[in-house]
């Protein structure tokens, strides 16, 4: 019987009170139209399974869950799995959406308080005219492209994320040669290897990496003083996928304005079955040679290397345990030939080149990595696990630079007459000559990093206590390897003539006129001064450990999570590079040169060098000189006070202690998903700082300048003082997501952060070149930048797994730290009298806010709507702009990475290409006119790339990936492009490799 009803009320609450105690209630109501249905039975039950990919056999994460009718819904974790909590008792639907996928729908019947065990299947979405094999092809490219989509749309910052193995097969295996291809992003090179990233062009300073959510350590070649991460010390052996944060939220380090770069391990709970996977295959580059070939140690060696990986993933004991491992082994050879001209700005107006150098650049590559992941579910709430990751980097170049001089940057040696493309030089005694400054290097790079984590996960509370360690070093050796860095030798009072077709060509023709023959090695003398070893050591070593609390809330029609935690890390850097040591060689009778190679060419290779290759140029012999060195130590007198001095000047260190804390806020009302939080860092730093006593008080104490008592007292024989500083911030972040329709989406974000000072101001020393006239000042009080991020973008995902994106930023910077500038000597300690006639030159905090606004534009498509084979195509781009409110260093404008994909049947090829604008290399005090070689400008370059790939039968598949596949030369130029510098190749790389599956 129905219950009366009195009052003034809607007509749907009306009928819910009629109907209360009869079994029936209201289910829905549509306009004019109100749908009734049996009651659901009192209380509430759970749902828990797991969503996995048919197609593929992936477990699916962030897949969306809800229950069709309520606010009730949820995303899948990394495993797939996930649990709808509060679900009332009865009849539910349930709805599964993933992109590129058939919605998965059912109809299950919870019981109260019981949790009922729902495991999805998703199939692809269908498409006519493929047969079941491409099908599963098409699917499997779209898989990754669709996951990373999932990730972007659902996470509340402003998140991109590609699965690793999106852009195909990769030459080294390297995180810089798959990161090119990702949108938004850009790469800097140091020569033939990519360096460092760019997140929407921005300095790479501004960029933090990260394994796991854990910092890793940085000591690196490229970047011995600063903070950022370099490609050299990571692999992409055993990655997931990697997470590009264009914004912070509360919970991460802020100390990335730019944004931050997670690399995520494999995960052995990711796939229904066990994953074992190995390749085997050879590099090679357009330098390469089937047979070994003469290097700079007059020995054979081969220049084809094995390459070859192997990855495992399962599960045991019930599906508790679950471990992965990867595994890879790359090496290569490469040869970096080079021409620089040097163009001097001469006072009368002329522009002439004042030298050209010469250099063939041998070079041995070799990268080992392993990375594992164990994790034990000790109960269905709590589980164990620990990710770490090994690698060892090592390289060997052989640079041989070689000079041909005939002026200065003030004035030209060269006969009158002469013009950039004709120059003819008489003999003029030192002045007119052919000189080596070589620089020979190995360097190892081993880094490892280890996170700990326990998590205990139910329907309300998420908390995670996660520790990290992480090391990194960057071990410079030639002595202990057998070799000198340099031991230079000269040719002087020599003869010439210059001739090229234009002054953007690199290739010379030269004929020498006058003096002794430079193609007989034994009329080269020995440089003083000049026979080096620079063996050094960087080391970080960083250390900590995270507590993150989630609480979630369900707010009527709002469901909230409530997030705070705290950390602590400990960060300690040292190194000691440039403290190099140098001999003069005097010889002995018929050891008076500078030893030399007898089998190996002094050459370049890589492109038309003109006649370069006929003059018979003399290599110096780094490792017989070493030989020489330890047979007869008598031969070479150590530069004893410049060494001392090196000794006390780059021996630095630094600790610092970071702890911090935060809360946040995420939440979800119908199509908006919101997110705010703070946090606070407390900075306990401690340095290392020289002391230094002045000129012109070394000369009062009674001490020549140049002397060991005077190096002694001027550095307080090496005593050192400990330094330290505190200072804490804190960082507002949040951000807006807006579910335009279910294709179109908008998002707002912001964050606050820091930049601190480098490593080299906080516990530097100060340099004096006598040459130059310049002291260069670190600068321990330099202040952290402060900085504040603003993102906006609109996103169109299309169906099976694309998206359309307009994206811009702004970056405010406070504070901004500014290399090189001109400081007055009291501003770094010194009096007007102490260096009288010297420039003074630090880093320093500039006043205002700088600012730096940026575009992004990209669209990634699988094209499987078109007839037949032609829907394997996928086509996709990004394109950056730039626009800073000042001139920058080393910024530019214009920025682009694009792919076509073609992944039908048994073929899967990509062909890539990245695309950056031309950008200012000279410092910011350069003009036009300065004498040295103006402004240098970085040309704009295009790189292309190829992988392919072809399935032979179930288990294997042929495999090949080509790197700068047209050899593109790398070109900086003074003033104007027809102006050229620096004219460099490095050749292109291949990687052939046979890969099975099992």
């Amino acid at each position: 019987m129905s219950q009366p009803v009195r009052g003034m009320m809607e007509p749907e609450e009306a009928l819910s009170r009629m109907l209360r105690g009869t079994g029936i209630s209201v289910a829905s109501r549509d306009g004019s139209v109100i749908t009734l249905a049996p009651a659901r039975a009192a209380g509430h039950g759970t749902i828990s399974g797991r969503v996995v990919n048919t197609a593929t056999g992936q477990y699916l994460r962030n897949a969306e869950i809800h229950v069709e009718n309520t606010n009730i819904a949820t995303y899948a974790d990394e495993d797939g799995a996930f649990r709808l909590a509060d679900v009332p008792a009865g009849k539910a639907n349930i709805v599964v959406r993933y992109t590129g996928l058939k919605d998965a729908r059912a109809t299950v019947f919870v019981a109260a308080g019981k949790t009922l065990s729902h495991n999805v299947d998703m199939i692809p979405l269908p498409f006519s005219g493929a047969s079941n094999g491409q099908v599963v092809t098409v699917t499997g490219v779209r898989s990754g492209e669709a996951a990373a989509l999932m990730k972007r749309r659902l996470s509340m910052n402003a998140v991109n994320a590609i699965d690793a193995d999106n852009f195909g097969a990769l030459t080294m295996g390297d995180v810089g040669e798959f990161m090119k291809n990702m949108p938004g992003v850009s790469l800097d090179y140091t020569e033939v290897d990519a360096s460092a990233v760019r997140i929407g062009g921005l300095d790479p300073k501004y960029s933090l990496f990260t394994l796991d959510g854990a910092r890793m350590a940085t000591a690196t070649s490229n970047n011995n003083a600063g903070r950022q991460n370099s490609f050299e010390q990571m692999s992409i052996t055993g990655i997931s996928r990697i997470e590009l944060n264009n914004t912070l939220t509360a919970a991460m380090d802020a100390d990335a304005p730019g944004g931050s770069i997670n690399l995520v391990s494999k995960y052995a709970f990711e796939r229904r079955r066990r994953v074992l996977q190995a390749q085997v295959g050879g590099i090679g580059t357009s330098d390469s040679s089937f047979a070994p070939t003469y290097m700079s140690d007059d020995r054979k060696h081969g220049t084809i290397f094995p390459s070859g990986q192997a990855s495992y993933a399962d599960v045991f004991f019930g599906g508790r345990l679950g471990v992965a491992v990867s595994g890879s082994y790359n090496a290569n050879f490469v040869e970096q030939d080079r021409v620089q001209t040097d163009w001097s700005y001469l006072p009368d107006g002329t522009v002439m080149p004042y030298r050209v150098m010469w250099r063939p650049g041998p070079k041995f590559t070799h990268r080992e990595a392993v990375n594992g992941a164990v994790d034990y579910k000790i109960s269905d709430r709590l589980s164990l696990g620990i990710r770490g990751s090994w690698s060892f980097y090592d390289v060997e170049y052989y640079n041989q630079y070689t000079y041909l001089t005939f002026g200065t940057t003030s004035k030209s040696y060269a006969a009158p007459g002469s013009t950039p493309t004709h120059i003819v030089v008489n003999p003029q005694g030192t002045k007119t000559n052919v000189n080596t400054q070589y620089s020979h290097r190995y360097a190892g790079t081993p880094t490892m990093i280890a996170t700990p984590k326990l998590e205990y996960k139910d329907d309300a509370w998420d908390v995670t206590l996660r520790g990290a360690y992480s090391s990194s070093e960057f071990n410079f050796r030639d002595g202990s390897n057998g070799f000198f860095v340099r031991d230079d030798s000269q040719l002087s009072n020599i003869g010439f003539t210059l001739d090229r077709a234009s002054s953007e060509s690199p290739a010379y023709m030269l004929q020498q006129t006058a003096g002794q023959s430079w193609s007989v090695p034994t009329n080269w003398s020995p440089v003083q001064n000049s026979v080096r070893t620079s063996q050094s050591n960087a080391l970080d070593h960083q250390y900590g450990g995270n507590l993150d609390i989630k609480r979630k809330v369900n707010a009527g029609p709002v469901q909230l999570a409530l997030m705070a935690g705290g950390s602590i890390r400990t960060n300690e850097w040292s190194t000691n590079e440039g403290a190099y040591k140098l001999y003069n060689y005097t010889g002995s009778g018929s050891d008076s040169t500078i030893p030399y190679t007898n089998h190996y060419q002094f050459a370049i290779d890589g492109f038309n060098a003109g006649n370069f290759n006929n003059q018979n140029w003399r290599a110096d012999n780094n490792y017989a000189t070493w030989s020489l060195f330890r047979e007869h130590p008598e031969y070479f007198t150590p530069d004893t006070v410049g060494n001392l001095t090196r000794q006390y000047a780059n021996n630095h260190r630094v600790k610092e202690t970071i702890d911090a804390a935060y809360m946040e806020f995420q939440g979800q009302w119908r199509k908006l998903k919101f997110d705010f939080g703070a946090r606070y860092e407390g900075t306990h730093e401690g340095t290392l700082v020289a002391q230094t006593r002045s000129a012109a008080e070394v000369a009062a104490a009674g001490y020549a300048a140049n002397s060991v008592n005077g190096v002694n007292y001027q550095y307080y024989n090496g005593h050192q003082l400990w330094k330290t500083s505190d200072y804490g911030n804190w960082f507002l972040s949040g951000g807006l997501k807006y579910d335009i329709t279910r294709h179109l989406l908008a998002q707002f974000a912001f964050s606050q952060s820091i930049l601190r000072p480098d490593y080299g101001n906080m516990g530097g020393a100060i340099s004096v070149n006598d040459s130059t006239q310049i002291v260069t000042v670190p600068n321990p009080l330099l202040r952290p930048e402060q900085a504040t991020k603003y993102y906006v973008s609109l996103q169109y995902y299309v169906e099976p797994a694309g998206i359309f994106a307009a994206s811009a930023y702004r970056l405010d910077v406070r504070d901004l730290q500014q290399t090189g500038m001109t400081i007055l000597p009291q501003q770094a300690g010194y009096k007007d009298s102490d260096y009288s006639g010297y420039t003074y030159v630090s880093t320093v905090n500039l006043p205002g806010v700088h600012s730096t606004n940026g575009v992004t534009l990209e669209f990634d498509r699988q094209l499987t709507f078109l007839p037949g084979a032609l829907k394997g195509l996928g086509l996709r781009g990004s394109w950056n702009w730039v626009d800073p409110d000042s001139i920058r260093v080393n910024l530019p404008e214009y920025s682009a990475n694009w792919g076509i994909r073609y992944a039908y049947g048994p073929v899967d090829l990509q062909f890539t290409g990245n695309y950056q604008s031309r950008y200012r290399v000279s410092a910011l005090s350069n003009t036009p006119t300065t004498a040295n070689n103006g402004i240098l400008y970085h040309a704009d370059r295009f790189l292309w790339n190829v992988s392919a790939s072809y399935k032979v039968s179930r288990m294997f598949a042929l495999q090949i990936a080509g790197r700068n596949i047209f050899n593109a030369p790398d070109i900086v130029y003074s003033n104007t492009r027809r102006r050229v510098q620096l004219y460099s190749v490095y050749g292109s790389m291949w990687n052939v490799a046979l890969k099975g599956t099992f």
